[in-house]
């Protein structure tokens, strides 16, 4: 019910043993082990790993041959992709942390 107060409607407890994923449960052990490298270490690996992905698809489609309407649009749905997962990683890393915010309701995080 802590969702209540940030505007979150009650959807019911959620039922035990699912899947939480890679960071929360490594979340929880920093905290449980006093060290946050563990998750600084998984967030880096995730990152690195779509990072590279998503450029070396731009970086390859870019290689088109002029006129290849086809190929073109493949660079540019390529390169598109690139540009808002950069700019996604920017917004999750310069966000308050602080409760949780409907889309288009960000706050910069202003440390």
């Amino acid at each position: 019910m802590h969702r209540a107060g940030e505007g979150a409607p009650y959807t019911g407890l959620k039922p035990a043993g699912r899947d939480l994923g890679p960071a929360i449960p490594a979340a929880d052990t920093a905290i449980r082990d006093g060290s946050v490298k563990p998750v600084v270490q998984l967030l880096a690996r995730s990152i690195e790993g779509n990072l590279h992905e998503y450029f070396t698809r731009a970086l390859t489609a870019k290689a088109f041959e002029p006129g290849n309407v086809a190929a073109g649009r493949e660079y540019v749905k390529a390169y598109v992709e690139f540009i808002h997962y950069v700019e996604r990683l920017h917004e999750a890393i310069t966000i308050s942390a602080h409760g949780h915010y409907a889309e288009g309701e960000h706050t910069p995080d202003t440390r």
